[in-house]
């Protein structure tokens, strides 16, 4: 294929006036060895980063809103969605980086699929903030938490895409809509929950992105809890989600989950235990 031929994929950033660690994800996405990317990015609140973004990225093809006021993680979202140009849609926290191959692989999946959707596997960075200066992070624990083939029974239970690993028509949220603006969080399992509602998502067995979450202490307790105290809400939503599935289907995801993944569950509280007698995780 000539670079022409190359269907556009849109890279959607959300930002709150923190230039500094958005640095990583723009130089992520600069990095890509895809030649066919635009980025749209979205400040909620205040212009803040647009002359950083001008100074340091004139190259790149950046799309910069401002919403001027701050309207939420879910509105800046839809935002991004609603201005995206792009066969391919993948969203980017601005504080996650994108490996170089990440875009060019679920192309190339995608192109040759009959999917709509596809996944790659994410690694999770613990890191802990370094008290000699507040803008530099320490990675103190790396691991895969998330290796998981595409399962909807598995999905209406927990979330297992880190935003940033998919990639998806755009045609996809046309037809299915974007964030709902009424949760605080969790909003992209919700729109992952959606979308597999109709389509099945293609799982690429590859480590090509990264996501930051802290390591131990009080900044990961107050996540935890935020997230546990929001997770019956956004269960309760998905009541009223109906999944078409033949008995075959559901034959074959409980059999996944029974026979695999409860497994990976059990060592994986075993692995809990052990780390609070050895290391007192609190």
């Amino acid at each position: 294929m000539t670079e022409k031929e190359y269907p556009l994929v849109s890279v959607i950033i959300r930002t709150c006036g923190r230039p500094r660690v958005l640095r990583r994800a723009l130089e992520s996405v600069k990095r890509q060895t895809y030649p066919n990317v635009e980025i749209v990015l979205i400040e909620d609140g205040p212009n803040v980063s647009e002359k950083f973004v001008k100074y340091y990225y004139e190259d790149q093809n950046i799309l910069y809103y401002s919403t001027g006021e701050h309207v939420g993680r879910c509105r800046a979202g839809n935002l991004g969605l609603e201005k995206a140009n792009g066969k391919y849609l993948n969203f980017l926290d601005d504080d996650d980086i994108l490996r170089e191959n990440h875009i060019a692989l679920l192309v190339e999946q995608l192109e040759q699929s009959e999917c709509r959707v596809a996944y790659a596997i994410a690694e999770e960075y613990q890191f802990v903030n370094d008290p000699e200066n507040p803008n530099r992070r320490r990675i103190k624990r790396k691991c895969i938490k998330y290796k998981q083939p595409f399962n909807r029974l598995l999905l209406c239970y927990m979330n297992y895409f880190p935003i940033q690993s998919v990639m998806f028509e755009k045609a996809v949220y046309l037809e299915n809509g974007g964030f709902d603006e009424s949760l605080e969080i969790f909003e992209d399992w919700d729109m992952w929950l959606r979308f597999a509602l109709k389509d099945a998502f293609l799982y690429v067995p590859e480590v090509t992105s990264v996501y930051y979450t802290p390591y131990k202490g009080k900044n990961k307790k107050k996540r935890d809890i935020a997230m546990r105290s929001v997770e019956d809400g956004a269960v309760d939503k998905h009541l009223k989600y109906m999944v078409q599935m033949n008995a075959k289907e559901v034959r074959d995801e409980m059999d996944y989950i029974l026979n695999v993944f409860n497994k990976k569950r059990l060592l994986f509280y075993m692995q809990k235990i052990r780390n609070y007698l050895l290391y007192r995780d609190y």
